[in-house]
């Protein structure tokens, strides 16, 4: 038997901005991604946060954006992913999402979870048996 595999935590944007901005659910959300050492999201996640701490202001936000940014290993956009999230899903979902959805879906075999807090998302996720969690 080979070395045991690390499993990967994937982090989309309604995830990754309770990091930067705290939410309700920040405290339970950053206690559930520690037992993720290695966490991955589409490159896609950039511009959704940096976009995100820009509309909430403050360079301050956007530094704490950008830290966030420098511990996820990001996914590049591949033709495989656009074709994926092109497909019709249920539910059906926004552009964004389906691309992270598509981008979690291509690394399936790396993957131990998908923190999503975006309802749609998250029951999209769950129809791919991706384990979805949105701890609060």
């Amino acid at each position: 038997m080979g070395p045991r595999r690390v499993s990967a935590a994937y982090v989309d944007a309604s995830a990754l901005v309770k990091l930067f901005k705290a939410e309700r659910e920040t405290e339970a959300f950053r206690a559930a991604l520690a037992d993720w050492p290695v966490q991955v999201a589409s490159e896609l996640i950039r511009v959704e946060a940096v976009c995100t701490a820009r509309r909430l202001g403050g360079e301050e936000v956007l530094q704490r954006a950008n830290a966030t940014l420098e511990r996820i290993n990001v996914i590049p956009l591949s033709p495989e992913i656009i074709e994926l999230a092109t497909d019709a899903h249920i539910p059906p979902l926004r552009a964004m999402d389906a691309i992270h959805l598509a981008t979690a879906m291509t690394m399936r075999e790396d993957l131990g979870a998908m923190f999503v807090y975006d309802s749609d998302l998250h029951d999209a996720a769950q129809a791919h048996d991706l384990n979805p969690l949105a701890p609060r």
